[in-house]
């Protein structure tokens, strides 16, 4: 399905903000299913059929949510602090379908990428909060801070890095990134899975990715979560050439700017589900 948009837009797509207008832009689309193909064919593939929908709300999900309304969400007290840590949805739509007055929910990620930039965070943590989430041992979160610069050269070891702040991984001993490649690969679906899918109530359904085309069009492309996770999984876990690391389809490396600049921050294609 293409969309026009205009040179507002554009040029919004470039930034931050772009892509929450691009959330707001696909949450409207859902509330006027009824007079969008856009929306009426995502239902389709989500397996609704437009007739029996009695109502439908499409959200936009917080990158902080707050307990006051999490309800809305469908997540309870105990579920709340789970919830935060693992989310990935973007947006939630809410549907009651005429048959049994049941209200569903279905939870998206959605991704932009301009058709010449064709690069997207997807998550970014502190090592520690990695570890806590994976159960590395404490030799591999070491190598992964000095990967990110959490852990500094000295003064005489920076004379030998490329980078002052920072060691990339053909800079560490060969018996350290190989113990990280191996858990990483023995662990690579788990991986991958939490870094697009989530875990807990606002775990990613769906992924949207959102293709903005330098002739003024967007180009949408919706697929199921399991199908997406699948697809970045494919491909070996391994030392980039440049010292980096390469999970699959995915890329890891130290964020570096502000605010949190030795946070690791995973990297993806996602205009790539075009070709799945």
């Amino acid at each position: 399905m293409t969309t026009h948009f205009n040179a507002q837009q554009q040029l919004g797509s470039m930034t931050a903000k772009g892509g929450f207008d691009n959330e707001k832009s696909v949450v409207d689309k859902f509330n006027h299913y009824q007079n969008d193909q856009d929306a009426q064919h995502w239902l389709s593939l989500m397996g609704y059929s437009c007739e029996s929908i009695q109502q439908l709300h499409a959200v936009q999900i917080p990158t902080r949510l707050n307990k006051k309304n999490m309800a809305n969400f469908g997540i309870s007290q105990e579920q709340f602090d789970f919830t935060q840590k693992y989310k990935k949805a973007d947006i939630q739509i809410q549907l009651t379908i005429m048959m049994d007055n049941v209200i569903y929910r279905e939870n998206i990620s959605l991704k932009k990428a301009d058709s010449s930039a064709n690069f997207n965070q997807i998550d970014k943590r502190a090592v520690d909060t990695y570890q806590q989430m994976w159960g590395f041992d404490d030799n591999i979160a070491k190598t992964l801070k000095k990967f990110t610069g959490e852990i500094t050269p000295s003064e005489q070891e920076q004379s030998a890095l490329k980078d002052k702040r920072r060691w990339y991984l053909n800079e560490l001993p060969t018996s350290d990134v190989e113990e990280l490649l191996t858990f990483v690969n023995t662990n690579k679906y788990l991986i991958v899975s939490d870094i697009i899918k989530g875990r807990g109530m606002l775990c990613a359904e769906w992924f949207l990715a959102s293709r903005f085309n330098d002739n003024g069009t967007i180009d949408y492309c919706l697929k199921n979560i399991n199908e997406v996770i699948n697809f970045y999984a494919q491909g070996d876990v391994q030392m980039s050439q440049k010292g980096g690391l390469i999970i699959g389809k995915l890329t890891a490396q130290r964020k570096g700017g502000t605010p949190d600049p030795t946070s690791l921050q995973f990297k993806m294609k996602p205009l790539d589900i075009f070709d799945l």
